[in-house]
């Protein structure tokens, strides 16, 4: 595309319906820390360009973001994300994108692009209440119970998962279980466990993934030191307190854990893209800002 029509295209996407609904969405919610949203996208834009154009806009609106914005690739060689977007006191998004030579920046038009039929989804708590009133999780909560999650909170399968989840390389992570236990009572522990490790998170937000379509339990943890966003996946088994789900996830590779690696991302980093000039991104900036 010509940088003209990248420019216009672009003010008049951040002027327009998709992001105005992603804007509505992080401004309505009353309890941001447990709410997280996807928005999909097409562009032919470079995401370096994308993320330096949503950041300024935030700042303009008062809402800087606060937190470390990682590259991962959702759907490995195909899909890019700018993950763990989070303006200062509102929701965490994951902006995500699919390369198209011929699109400034627009979302996604119809299912296949997108997730659950749509360009923008949004889970909050009320979400979350009514996704776990599907299981029957264990009605007590004892002794026993008590030591079983200790012991995993507490085992090479947690502690590995942590550390992968740093690693340079890592782009993503997540730790897989099954269990009875109700994940509030999960996230006690595993805040615990990971107090005790040394490391600080800013809160937990829980949520849901898909796996092989279906929607599937997650508690994500907002790392604050180290800084970096790692989640565990949980499915329902009755008989079983907590222990490592050793099967294939959403992706092979690592029994145990779902891990997206730069390798997942490169090829999506070395589309094609356009890239502004610094004139151009100030011309796009000022127009959505002012």
């Amino acid at each position: 595309m010509e940088t003209k029509a990248v420019v216009d295209g672009l003010v008049s996407y951040f002027k327009g319906d998709h992001w105005r609904r992603l804007m509505a969405a992080l401004v309505q919610d009353p309890d941001p820390n447990g709410t997280h949203i996807h928005a999909y996208t097409e562009t032919c834009v470079h995401p370096e360009d994308l993320k330096q154009i949503i950041c300024a806009y935030l700042e303009a609106k008062g809402v800087p973001s606060s937190r470390k914005i990682d590259y991962t690739a959702p759907r490995p060689n195909e899909m890019g994300s700018l993950h763990g977007i989070e303006p200062k006191g509102k929701a965490h998004f994951d902006y995500n994108w699919f390369f198209n030579p011929e699109v400034a920046l627009a979302g996604t038009q119809g299912g296949a692009k997108g997730e659950s039929g749509c360009n923008l989804c949004v889970w909050n708590r009320s979400y979350i209440r009514e996704f776990y009133s599907d299981f029957q999780f264990r009605r007590t909560v004892g002794p026993a119970e008590e030591d079983a999650l200790r012991k995993y909170f507490r085992s090479s399968h947690w502690h590995k998962g942590l550390e992968i989840s740093i690693e340079p390389n890592t782009t993503h992570g997540h730790m897989n279980v099954y269990t009875s236990i109700h994940p509030d009572v999960i996230q006690k522990f595993a805040e615990e466990s990971i107090r005790e490790k040394g490391w600080e998170i800013f809160y937990t937000c829980p949520n849901v993934y898909l796996v092989e379509g279906k929607y599937t339990g997650k508690l994500v943890f907002m790392g604050k030191n180290p800084e970096a966003v790692y989640d565990l996946g949980w499915m329902l088994r009755p008989e079983t307190v907590i222990e490592p789900a050793m099967d294939q996830w959403a992706l092979p590779g690592k029994p145990g854990y779902d891990i997206w690696v730069w390798p997942m991302m490169q090829p999506i980093m070395e589309f094609p893209y356009v890239k502004l000039a610094d004139r151009d991104m100030k011309t796009v900036i000022e127009a959505i800002t002012h």
